[in-house]
């Protein structure tokens, strides 16, 4: 978020701020990332003071964004249109990790996970630990062969203002060893 923040304020956008003790500028990102992963294409809104033509966001936000960031397109949103994380519905992960019985044990785990009518997983946070159900929001899980031994994972799975599943949760409940090589959200996609 402060990165973004920067990149606008030294490209000279003109950012609308919080009103309050400590004003923040109006950065809102639609599925937040989580720390570790890496992504293709994020989606955030920013409100701006003033009109701008999108295209002159894009290429003054272009000259200031660090290494590994891009800025692929701006579109103009009404204000009284629905905020970005409410119309978000689904993510694809790639991911990359190995499992001790190779790519047919992890393919039998996947179908057994995919059959299923519910999966449960206990995630720890601290000294308290909360039941999540896993299989609901998993639409696919795709595999196959790494170069390296490991698999290659493709998972679309949903995602609601109600929250989601996180990938790795998937990839422990289906035996492969953690931590994961790779976890990169190759895309999002919105409801028509």
């Amino acid at each position: 978020m402060r990165c973004w923040e920067r990149v606008f304020r030294r490209a000279g956008v003109p950012l609308e701020y919080t009103h309050g003790f400590t004003p923040h500028p109006r950065i809102a990102f639609g599925a937040p990332l989580a720390v570790g992963f890496t992504s293709g294409g994020e989606l955030m809104d920013v409100w701006i003071r003033g009109w701008m033509p999108p295209d002159s966001v894009v290429m003054l936000a272009r000259r200031e964004v660090p290494r590994g960031f891009a800025v692929h397109d701006a579109v103009e949103v009404p204000l009284s249109a629905p905020s970005l994380q409410s119309v978000i519905r689904t993510a694809v992960y790639r991911c990359r990790a190995g499992h001790p019985a190779g790519l047919e044990g992890a393919q039998q785990a996947a179908e057994a996970f995919l059959n299923s009518e519910s999966v449960v997983h206990d995630v720890k946070r601290g000294d308290s630990v909360k039941t999540i159900e896993l299989r609901a929001p998993v639409r696919s899980i795709e595999l196959s062969a790494a170069a390296d031994g490991e698999c290659d994972i493709v998972m679309r799975v949903s995602l609601s203002q109600e929250g989601t599943v996180r990938p790795e949760h998937v990839l422990e409940v289906l035996g492969f060893e953690m931590p994961a090589t790779i976890i990169h959200r190759a895309d999002v996609s919105l409801e028509p």
